[in-house]
C-alpha cells in the first residue's frame, strides 16, 4: 500500500512537471483585460470594447470566473501563477481520471499518454479557460464512478456545475450529458436511493446561476455552427487524417465493447462524444477522456485482457518505466524550457507558436507619438490597428490605448453582412475587392501583420500608391502607418 502511494505522489508530481507549460494562449491577453475590468467593478466585459469591428457587440462572456482568477494571480506572481495554475489543473484533471477507475495502473497511463498526445493542440498553450471544463468534466467522471459506493459524494456535483458554468459556460452542455448519465444510473443501480436523481437534476439547474443564464448555451450552439468556423479556426477544424481516423475506430469499438455489455446509455453518450471528436479537434481530450474511462470501467475488460492481466510483474515494470520517462522529460527538457521563457519577454514572445511582436508593440509603445489622433476640430479618437487575427489577445493586453480590428472572442459574432468577422478579416488580409475600403470604415491608423502576407507583398512596393508609409519591420512583424 506505501508503495503504491509513493507511485501515485511522484506520477502526480510527473504531470505537473509535463504540463509546467508558461502561458502562451492567444487569448490570453483579452482574457486577462476583462478580470481587470471585473475587478475594478466595471461589469462583466460583455460588451465588446476591445475592437473596431462590431463594436459594443453584446457578447456572452461565459469566463468570467476564470478571468477573475487569472487577473489575480497575474497580478500576484506574473507568469509563473498562470503556470502553475495551468499545470495543477491539467495534472489534476488526470489525476482524476486516474482515481476514477479502479485498478489498470499501466492502462491508465498508457491513455493518459494516448490523450496528451492527441489532444496537445489543446494543452501546449499552458493556462486556458478550456482547461478548466477538462478538469470538472474530469471530476465529473470521478463522482459518478463512486456514486453507487457513496452516494453522498453527489452532492458535490452542483457546485462542480455551478463553478463550470461561470468559468468556461461554452463547455458546459457536456457536462450536462454526463449528469443525464448519472441520472440514469441512478434510476438503474441505486433506486433506493432516487434523491439521487433529484440532486444530479439540480445540478443541471445550477448551470443556469450564472449572469447570463441561458445564454450561455445559445453561445455554445452558435459557435458549434458558426458557419464555416470548422474550416478556418485552427482548434474547430477536425482533427488531422490519422487522428480522425483514430478517433473514429477508437470510438467504434469502445461502442462495440459498450453494446455486449448492454450498456446502452453509455454507447449513446459515447457516439456522441465522438461525434464531437470527430467534428473539432478541440473536443478531442475530451472525446479520448470519456471512452477510456467508459472501456476501462467495464468488468468485463478483466476477461477480455485476460492472460495480459495476470502478467502483474511486466505490467509494473511498465509502470515505472512510464513513470521514470514521464519525470525525466519533466525536470531535464520542460522545466528548464519553462524557466527560460518565463525569465525572459523575449523568450516567452519568441518560442510562443505564434511568435508574439512584442519589437513592433514596444515600437509603438516608445517610437510613436501618443496614440489618440486629432480630428477635425480638435477632438481626439483612439488609434485602430489592423492585426494579425492570433495576435488580437495579444494586442488587447500589451496596447490597451488601441482598438484592434480583431480578436479570438469573435469568429461566431454574428454581422450585418452575415460574414463570420474572421472572414471579413481573411479577406481584408489577402486585399481581395474591397480592402481598402474596409480599412477606411473602421478608420484603420496602423497596419500590424507579418512579412510575406498578401497585403505586406502589395503594400511594399507601392506605398504612394495606397497612401501608407513602412514606418517598423523585424522577422517577425511589419508595420505600416496611414500617411496624413
Amino acid at each position: 500500500m506505501k508503495k503504491f502511494r509513493v507511485f501515485d505522489f511522484l506520477f502526480a508530481l510527473g504531470l505537473f512537471l509535463f504540463f509546467l507549460l508558461p502561458p502562451t494562449d492567444p487569448d490570453l491577453g483579452w482574457q486577462l483585460r476583462c478580470g481587470e475590468q471585473i475587478w475594478k467593478g466595471q461589469g462583466f466585459c460583455s460588451q465588446n470594447q476591445f475592437s473596431v469591428l462590431l463594436a459594443g457587440y453584446p457578447w456572452v462572456n461565459h469566463h468570467w470566473l476564470y478571468q477573475v482568477i487569472i487577473w489575480g494571480l497575474w497580478g500576484l506572481w506574473g507568469p509563473w501563477g498562470l503556470t502553475i495554475l495551468g499545470a495543477g489543473i491539467t495534472a489534476l484533471a488526470f489525476w482524476f481520471f486516474y482515481q476514477a477507475i479502479p485498478n489498470f495502473r499501466a492502462e491508465k497511463i498508457g491513455a493518459i499518454g494516448i490523450i496528451g498526445v492527441i489532444g496537445w493542440g489543446v494543452f501546449s498553450f499552458g493556462i486556458r479557460s478550456q482547461l478548466a471544463g477538462f478538469l470538472f468534466f474530469s471530476i465529473l467522471l470521478w463522482l459518478l464512478s463512486r456514486i453507487e459506493e457513496r452516494p453522498r459524494l453527489v452532492f458535490l456535483v452542483p457546485v462542480v456545475m455551478l463553478a463550470w458554468a461561470n468559468s468556461h459556460g461554452g463547455s458546459v452542455g457536456l457536462g450536462v450529458a454526463l449528469v443525464f448519465l448519472g441520472v440514469v444510473r441512478a434510476i438503474r443501480e441505486i433506486r433506493e436511493r432516487g434523491w439521487v436523481a433529484l440532486v444530479l437534476l439540480v445540478a443541471v439547474a445550477a448551470t443556469l446561476v450564472n449572469p447570463f443564464g441561458f445564454r450561455i448555451y445559445q453561445e455554445a450552439w452558435r459557435h458549434f455552427w458558426a458557419a464555416r468556423l470548422d474550416r478556418l479556426i485552427a482548434e474547430w477544424v477536425p482533427p488531422t487524417p490519422v487522428f480522425w481516423w483514430l478517433t473514429l475506430l477508437g470510438g467504434l469499438g469502445v461502442l462495440g465493447f459498450l453494446g455486449r455489455s448492454q450498456k446502452w446509455s453509455w454507447a449513446l453518450l459515447s457516439l456522441a462524444f465522438t461525434i464531437l471528436g470527430l467534428k473539432a479537434r478541440r473536443n478531442l481530450p475530451f472525446t479520448f477522456l470519456l471512452n477510456f474511462f467508459l472501456l476501462l470501467s467495464l468488468p468485463s475488460m478483466k476477461k477480455i485482457l485476460g492472460a495480459w492481466l495476470k502478467k502483474e510483474e511486466l505490467r509494473n515494470s511498465l509502470s515505472y518505466l512510464m513513470l521514470v520517462g514521464l519525470l525525466s522529460f519533466g525536470f531535464f527538457i520542460r522545466l528548464p524550457q519553462t524557466i527560460d521563457a518565463n525569465l525572459s519577454w523575449q523568450n516567452y514572445c519568441e518560442e510562443s507558436s505564434l511568435d508574439y511582436p512584442y519589437r513592433a508593440v514596444e515600437f509603438l509603445k516608445k517610437e510613436v507619438s501618443p496614440p489618440s489622433l486629432l480630428r477635425a476640430g480638435g477632438l481626439r479618437r483612439t488609434s485602430n490597428i489592423f492585426n494579425r487575427y492570433e495576435w488580437g489577445g495579444f494586442l488587447i493586453w500589451q496596447l490597451p490605448e488601441y482598438k484592434v480590428f480583431v480578436d479570438g472572442r469573435m469568429p461566431a459574432w454574428g454581422t450585418p453582412t452575415a460574414k463570420s468577422p474572421y472572414t471579413i478579416y481573411l479577406e481584408t488580409l489577402q486585399t481581395q475587392p474591397g480592402w481598402q475600403e474596409t480599412l477606411r470604415e473602421y478608420k484603420i491608423d496602423w497596419i500590424l501583420i507579418s512579412p510575406g502576407t498578401f497585403m505586406d507583398l502589395l503594400l511594399r512596393p507601392s506605398l504612394e500608391k495606397y497612401g501608407w508609409q513602412e514606418v517598423f519591420r523585424d522577422r517577425i512583424s511589419v508595420i505600416y502607418e496611414r500617411k496624413n
